[in-house]
């Protein structure tokens, strides 16, 4: 005899099993595809967004290994990270966890993860050779954001490399669509600046001009001071590489706090 009961209990175990079946059999489809194609596929998840891809990492036990791939942490996002975390707003453990993250990013060739870090230690940390190290490979990853900050220090350096600086900022300056990069390079650079407590005393002391002959330069309505600081000056008639690195620098320096000689 098939009490109520009884009917409850095989009516929950079907259901279970109905769930059971049809999470093998999505895992087994899933399972059957190629491994290039599935880490394909999470690697532009993570570009997107992390919290997707935490939700895709956490959808099945496939896409929780696959979501691990020295690839997948190469292509994630930064977009969705503070440049410093807040200590008062985030527990310990979630920084720890983004800490963790940050970290096989970069490890794994991420270039923005490379580039953040790179600005970091140079600025604040006064770690100046970590920070060209991880900015180079940033760099030859493709990420011209290092290749401009690698520019801007080799000009607060000085010494042999200051030309070198000169040359490399001037070029991505002196046309289009190079220009528009670099202004969108100097953007992102002074962002992180505002955002963290600059320390490095060498950076802070050394207010570096380059052209020594202090051109001026026109415009439509006249001329105006130089260097400028209150523009993006793209359409500024510049006199050499020099005067264009007297404009980035100035840029920069203003993002910096006052340093007293």
């Amino acid at each position: 005899m098939v009490t109520n009961r009884s009917r409850k209990i095989m009516k929950r175990r079907g259901r279970r099993n109905n769930k059971d079946t049809k999470e093998k059999f999505s895992s087994s489809n899933i399972e059957s595809l190629p491994n290039e194609l599935l880490t394909e596929v999470v690697a532009r998840v993570a570009s997107c967004s992390f919290k997707s891809y935490i939700n895709i990492k956490l959808s099945c036990k496939v896409f929780h290994e696959i979501a691990k791939e020295r690839y997948v942490y190469q292509n994630a996002t930064m977009a969705d990270f503070p440049i410093e975390p807040s200590w008062e707003r985030n527990k310990q453990e979630k920084i720890n966890k983004l800490t963790s993250f940050m970290e096989l990013c970069r490890e794994s060739g991420n270039t923005e993860a490379l580039y953040r870090k790179g600005v970091m230690d140079l600025f604040k940390n006064e770690r100046t050779e970590v920070a060209k190290e991880l900015l180079k490979k940033a760099a030859n990853g493709g990420h011209l954001g290092a290749l401009y900050v690698i520019g801007i220090i080799m000009i607060f350096m000085g010494g042999d490399v200051k030309e070198k600086g000169v040359m490399l900022i001037g070029g991505m300056k002196k046309r289009e669509p190079l220009r528009t990069i670099a202004r969108d390079c100097r953007k992102s650079l002074i962002e992180i600046l505002e955002n963290i407590w600059v320390k490095n005393p060498h950076v802070l002391g050394q207010r570096p001009t380059r052209c020594t002959l202090q051109h001026q330069r026109s415009r439509t309505n006249g001329w105006s001071s130089w260097p400028p600081i209150d523009s993006d000056d793209e359409d500024a008639d510049f006199h050499c590489d020099a005067c264009i690195c007297d404009v980035e620098i100035a840029h920069v320096i203003s993002a910096l706090p006052a340093y007293s000689y």
